[in-house]
This record gives structure tokens, C-alpha cells and sequence, in this order.
């Protein structure tokens, strides 16, 4: 961590009534310098909290939203709950794998996609649902995938 981001985290440690409480706080600020979470930073948030690696360990692997390897500048997130798959989630990944060339939890090899199937993004009413860095598009079709993808495309050739 950066000494900015060591500071920020001995402000939320002193936050929280219980030091253990502020770890997923410090975990975010870890992925924000980063991009992701990477092994040699588990230790460096251990030592500020005070706990094991191990330990630490045990809260990314039970946490999905923290990745643990780096992602596409646009990560898209396909709903997996069964509202989104009876509603086509499926064919929303297939086409997504297809038109990108990758596989599930794959990232194109310009860097610019990661695709990953999730759980329940809570927006079962609007079905199928997507979330693209962290921001939920509900009713999604191939169509408004397409879209973004190719208004994605156009920005970084037009250095936007």
C-alpha cells in the first residue's frame, strides 16, 4: 500500500469500536490502488490489522467482489441467479465469450474486457441483469451489449 492508502487505513481502524471491522474497508483501498488484490498485499493489510495472513485469507476467499487477479478496464458481471437465467443470462454470456474470445472469469488479451458469471445482483424484477463496473443494467439484451461494447471500443481507439 501506498503511505496515502496506510494512513486512510489507521483512519478506519481507529473508526471502527472493533479493529477486526474496518478490514474490508482497508481491503477496498488495496483494490483501488491496484486494480485487484495482489498476494504480496495480504500481508502488508495483516500487519496493519494486527491479524494473520491466514486470516485475511479467509475474508477475499469469502468475499466475490474482491478479485484477486487484475481485470479489464470494463469488468461485466453477468447475473447467474435463476430470474436472469431463465430470462437468457446464459445466451447474454455466450455471446459476450464469442464476440470477446474469452472464457468464463476471462479477460481479453488487450485488457480492455473481464467477463465473470455472478450470483444474484439483486435485480431479479429485470431480468436478466448486468453489472459493468458496478453499475447494474437491468432488461439487458445482446443489442445493448453490443452497444456498449462497441461504444467501449470506439472511446479507446479515440483515446476518450
Amino acid at each position: 500500500m501506498n503511505a496515502e492508502n496506510l494512513a486512510k487505513a489507521q483512519e478506519l481502524i481507529q473508526r471502527f469500536p472493533q479493529k477486526s471491522s474496518a478490514l474490508i474497508p482497508i481491503l477496498h483501498l488495496v483494490e483501488e490502488e491496484f486494480g485487484y488484490i495482489p498476494q504480496e498485499e495480504v500481508g502488508v493489510v495483516a500487519d496493519v490489522m494486527g491479524v494473520t495472513s491466514a486470516y485475511v485469507e479467509s475474508v477475499l476467499s469469502f468475499y466475490t467482489l474482491f478479485h484477486r487477479q487484475p481485470t479489464g478496464k470494463y469488468l461485466i458481471q453477468v447475473c447467474r441467479g435463476l430470474s436472469c437465467q431463465l430470462m437468457g443470462a446464459d445466451e447474454l454470456s455466450k455471446f459476450l465469450y464469442e464476440d470477446l474470445g474469452v472464457e468464463r472469469n476471462g479477460t481479453t488479451e488487450d485488457g480492455m474486457f473481464t467477463v465473470e458469471a455472478v450470483e444474484c445482483v439483486a435485480l431479479c424484477k429485470n431480468a436478466p441483469a448486468v453489472q459493468i463496473n458496478l453499475e447494474f443494467y437491468p432488461n439487458m439484451t445482446k443489442e445493448k451489449l453490443q452497444g456498449f461494447l462497441d461504444k467501449a471500443r470506439e472511446e479507446v481507439r479515440s483515446g476518450a
